[in-house]
């Protein structure tokens, strides 16, 4: 008896670690609106990704199952998705009135899509020995008169939810006092791209050598967990000379830190031709390594290209299901649960569904050929469990009690 007590105990423990490995939901279904005429079904409905935070695109009928009064019915489904993109940077969708007079149910609401500007850390190395003796111009002013055009570039992108950009500036080695990493007039990442103009043009440049690689290191970071909380691309511009003898970190550490955290690199020398050739090289490792570009000394038309050629917005979508429904008007309240099953996995709360169909049907019978499929669903693998549990407490029996003498009126003598 004791063993038999340990073998029940164990199942016990181990249905609920089978259904934990069946995997936590991965997707977000959130549905927005419902329409019903006759038997047909519309839903309107969004699947967001709860580790980018993005809309997942491209969902088609393969990807969803249905559930309706928790069975699993297999209607023809049709999916209709609309998508913003750069050229469509806003759409509104919803279920309209048919021209047949059918409405949306009450608490239907469209879905307001726009795309979603990048999230841009900015690195500059604004420090004097840019300069070199002998040559007259003023790299530090046009570092930042590039990077003020790279930014003009994205000004009319992403309009109802533009590009939020930090900004980064490298810290003098050795320290001096009063210095700070990321400005005190803009200590956050902020979507007013003028403020970040006004703060490079009133910022006053370092003086001697600085730490940009580490200060790249700790830009990755931050642009990553902005990028995160919108759903956003995210990018680090960095705009030096490359010189850098006082950083602690490795490159190689910080190429796999922002490989890991899908940040792309977008570098841009800027200081004498000579000295970007011999650290070209090396800037152009940790561009390509990140997926990102490099490019030196560009005008600025150039950098503008630059940005419309390596800078992107995310797209939203949403998607209308369409199917026909077996359900009848009994006088109940059935629900209705989208299921998606790939890409990704997790399922919309229950919508009530109010089906306003005569019980004999159009043909004059009830068909219960969904209800029956979805019994088989549940009911066969059910009975394997039940088998298979029989089974084992029958050995376990059999092998630690001995072989049963008889059996009669459903009692077992040993």
């Amino acid at each position: 008896m004791r063993y038999l007590l340990i073998l029940v105990v164990m199942l016990a423990l181990l249905v609920p670690t089978f259904a934990a490995a069946q995997g936590s939901p991965d997707v977000q279904v959130d549905t927005y609106g419902l329409r019903i005429d006759g038997r047909t079904v519309e839903v309107l409905f969004r699947v967001r990704d709860r580790a980018t935070g993005r809309d997942l695109q491209g969902i088609t009928p393969r990807d969803l199952r249905l559930i309706e009064d928790n069975l699993t019915i297999n209607p023809r489904l049709e999916v209709s998705e609309t998508q913003t993109d750069a050229v469509n940077p806003f759409q509104s969708v919803d279920l309209a009135t048919l021209p047949g007079g059918t409405q949306p149910v009450a608490g239907s609401q469209a879905v307001e899509l726009e795309v979603v500007g990048s999230t841009i850390g900015i690195v500059y190395d604004a420090s004097l020995l840019m300069n070199a003796a002998g040559d007259p111009t003023d790299y530090v002013a046009r570092g930042r008169g590039l990077i003020i055009d790279f930014l003009e570039a994205g000004r009319t992108i992403a309009p109802n939810n533009p590009e939020h950009i930090g900004l980064f500036i490298p810290l003098s080695v050795p320290t001096v006092s009063g210095e700070n990493i990321r400005p005190m007039e803009l200590p956050d990442f902020v979507h007013d791209r003028n403020a970040v103009i006004n703060t490079l043009n009133q910022m006053a440049p370092r003086t001697g050598k600085t730490n940009i690689f580490d200060t790249i290191s700790l830009a990755v970071a931050a642009t990553a967990d902005a990028a995160a909380e919108r759903g956003a691309e995210a990018y680090v511009l960095v705009v030096t000379d490359g010189g850098d003898s006082t950083s602690v970190g490795s490159l190689d550490a910080l190429m796999a830190e922002a490989s890991a955290r899908n940040v792309r690199m977008l570098i841009v020398g800027v200081g004498p031709q000579q000295r970007l050739a011999s650290n070209a090289a090396t800037l152009t490792t940790l561009a390509n390594k990140t997926k990102g570009a490099y490019i030196g000394n560009p005008s600025g038309e150039e950098i503008q290209n630059f940005y419309g050629s390596h800078v992107n917005v995310v797209s939203q979508s949403a998607y209308v299901l369409r199917y026909t429904t077996d359900l009848i008007d009994d006088g109940k309240t059935h629900n209705l649960i989208i299921r998606v099953e790939g890409p990704g996995r997790g399922e919309s709360p229950a919508v009530p569904l109010f089906v306003d169909i005569p019980i004999d049907g159009p043909e004059g019978g009830l068909n219960l050929r969904p209800a029956l499929q979805g019994y088989a669903l549940r009911a066969v693998p059910l009975l394997i469990v039940v088998s298979v549990l029989m089974t084992s407490l029958v050995w376990f029996s059999r092998r630690f009690k001995g072989p049963s003498s008889s059996i009669s009126g459903g009692i077992t003598r040993t």
